[in-house]
């Protein structure tokens, strides 16, 4: 009745627990919890303000370069500060991994963290093979668009603080939250019935939280209650473009669980994670014809910052995947092995990236500040697969909107009924497995880039 990928689901469950494994459990979820309080606890003191890391942010996308550097400083500074109770968190999280994969009998916590994110379609191999095809396909196209970057910041060398793509600063919402919930009304009136009778729903009855507050987490995220058919965003707008991403990146995601909401058994009303990442990803791309609203005469930026900043994500989604891989496979590696693997990575996927004298970041701890590999370990190369999907979903909606956007409604009224790969076959587009995606994605890309050159 519920189809062949309730049972898989229900499979991977059972050989991805024992009751052995409860204590291990807890003790890893008080180490993710203390790493979480440990970041949220930030509090740094900038220009006679006490700030948090999300509060930070927008200096780090500031106009000024030395105000930008201050701010990576400081962030750089938190950091080292706290590195050795980073290192030590992460060296416990690594070992408690481990014994729960002994206890499996695995050979290391890599098949059991595939089991625990459910996927059932491909394995370590095929992840592999892809990220190859992202160091062939996408760093030289990454490579070429960051020397452009170079040549309209005019600068002589590019540092890791270098986050502009514009001389004048990266675009920005011309208005704070209610502007943009306002304009985001009138988005989604236009794109679809579906999407209008939704977002009126989600501002009538209160289903957003999107206020940067003191001693709020941060991050953003989208949640449901399932007894009440709702989803419910979370997120902490700081005034950067990064809003108007969150916003309509957030509301994919609880479209989509509002569209499957009526699916059989609870755990159809979510897909496995790398699938929740298409309709959040591509949601960002659907969108594209209304961002005028938002950026009035800086949409032109807004788009070409964001096309740019969604492809580089890709290696820097292979970066995070492969680390992970090797820090499973060398449970026994020290903190300081762990960072010289992560620069080596990057000269792989990030080949350029210069840290200038940020102490912390050069010596290979940027890792520590992306909170998905202490807490949910292998739940990143899922981004870059939908993300892949997401870029099909972009190259449609030029050729045509309609057929790709009933695709897209049909995928998410599926909800997580079936399979990451059944999905992707549902939805009319490739399996980013598939070498050839890259290349059509690449080619794509590329034509954009040279048409909407700035």
């Amino acid at each position: 009745e519920f189809g062949e990928h309730y049972f898989n689901l229900i499979s991977m469950e059972l050989k991805s627990f024992d009751s052995k494994l409860v204590s291990l459990m807890k003790e890893e979820n008080e180490l993710s919890n203390e790493y979480r309080a440990l970041l949220a606890g930030a509090e740094i003191k900038y220009k006679g303000k006490i700030l948090n890391l999300a509060g930070l942010s927008p200096f780090m996308q500031d106009i000024n370069r030395e105000t930008r550097k201050d701010a990576y400083q400081l962030m750089d500074g938190f950091f080292k500060e706290n590195e050795e109770k980073l290192d030590s968190i992460f060296d416990k999280l690594v070992s408690v991994r481990n014994k729960k994969a002994e206890v499996l009998k695995f050979e290391n916590f890599i098949p059991l963290g595939y089991l625990n994110m459910n996927r059932s379609d491909y394995g370590a191999a095929e992840v592999s093979e892809y990220r190859k095809q992202i160091v062939k396909h996408i760093v030289p196209l990454v490579e070429k668009i960051n020397l452009k970057r170079k040549e309209i910041l005019g600068y002589d060398d590019m540092f890791v603080y270098d986050t502009l793509y514009f001389k004048e600063g990266n675009p920005k919402p011309k208005g704070g939250v209610d502007f943009q919930v306002a304009q985001a009304k009138t988005m989604y009136s236009e794109l679809s019935k579906e999407t209008d009778d939704f977002f009126k729903m989600m501002i009538d009855e209160e289903l957003m939280d999107l206020d940067n507050r003191a001693g709020k987490s941060g991050g953003g995220f989208c949640t449901s209650f399932p007894s009440l058919e709702r989803p419910y965003i979370f997120a902490n707008f700081n005034g950067t473009d990064h809003d108007v991403t969150v916003l309509t990146h957030e509301a994919g995601h609880a479209f989509q669980c509002y569209q499957s909401r009526k699916q059989p058994v609870n755990r159809y009303l979510w897909p496995t994670y790398e699938a929740c990442e298409i309709h959040s990803m591509s949601m960002e791309f659907l969108t594209w014809d209304w961002m005028h609203l938002f950026f009035k005469e800086d949409t032109e930026k807004f788009l070409f910052k964001h096309i740019a900043g969604s492809l580089a994500f890709l290696p820097y989604g292979a970066l995070v995947d492969h680390f992970q891989h090797w820090v499973y496979e060398n449970p026994n590696a020290t903190p300081k092995e762990r960072k010289n693997q992560w620069l080596e990575l990057e000269n792989i996927y990030q080949p350029g990236k210069n840290y200038d004298n940020l102490d912390f970041l050069k010596n290979g701890g940027f890792w520590q500040k992306q909170a998905h590999i202490y807490e949910m370990p292998f739940y990143y190369i899922d981004y870059t697969l939908a993300q892949v999907c997401a870029f099909q979903f972009w190259i449609r909606m030029q050729e045509d909107k309609e057929s790709a956007w009933q695709d897209y409604l049909k995928l998410c009224k599926a909800g997580g009924s079936m399979s990451f790969l059944d999905l992707v076959k549902l939805a009319n587009i490739k399996s980013p497995f598939d070498p050839q995606v890259f290349e059509e994605v690449a080619n794509k890309i590329n034509d954009w880039l040279e048409k909407n050159s700035l």
